[in-house]
């Protein structure tokens, strides 16, 4: 009885992983395609972007550029896909923690980013493409010459 109970555990376990092997890669092929880092086509602040540095300007933690530009980062709203993955991806925070974060940097004083909602690609296009300091995330299909993609998203 016990190493029946134990093959199924082991069966169940086997089906599972299985499952949800086969079912990442599934979602994964028919995800939407990179995100890339945006800035206006004339930042060249921004020639030598990295993860790291997209952090600090996600975060707050740097708001202007090398030139003296206001740093304003362009974001989908809450709760939308593209900016769970941007924020997942760059700041390693989930839309809870990075909400905490930025009330917990109000409160202590601390400098919090200047964060503008767009909820497509051309909204985040059309701000950066407006605003020389902007910083936003758009699909790769969806770059093109009125802004420069300087970073793609792992």
């Amino acid at each position: 009885m016990k190493s029946q109970v134990a093959r199924w555990m082991i069966a169940l376990a086997a089906g599972a992983g299985c499952w949800s092997f086969c079912g990442d890669r599934l979602v994964r092929a028919q995800g939407p395609d990179t995100l890339l880092m945006v800035v206006n086509a004339g930042n060249t602040s921004a020639a030598k972007m990295d993860i790291a540095l997209a952090r600090k300007l996600l975060l707050g933690e740097e708001q202007t550029w090398r030139n003296g530009t206001k740093v304003v980062v362009v974001l989908g709203p809450p709760g939308t896909a593209d900016r769970a993955t941007v924020l997942k991806k760059v700041c390693g925070m989930s839309e809870a923690l990075f909400t905490r974060y930025e009330m917990q940097a109000v409160f202590n004083g601390q400098p919090a980013a200047s964060i503008r909602p767009a909820p497509t690609d051309k909204a985040v296009k059309d701000q950066v493409k407006a605003n020389p300091g902007a910083i936003g995330f758009i699909h790769k299909g969806g770059v093109d010459p009125t802004v420069q993609a300087v970073l793609e998203l792992p």
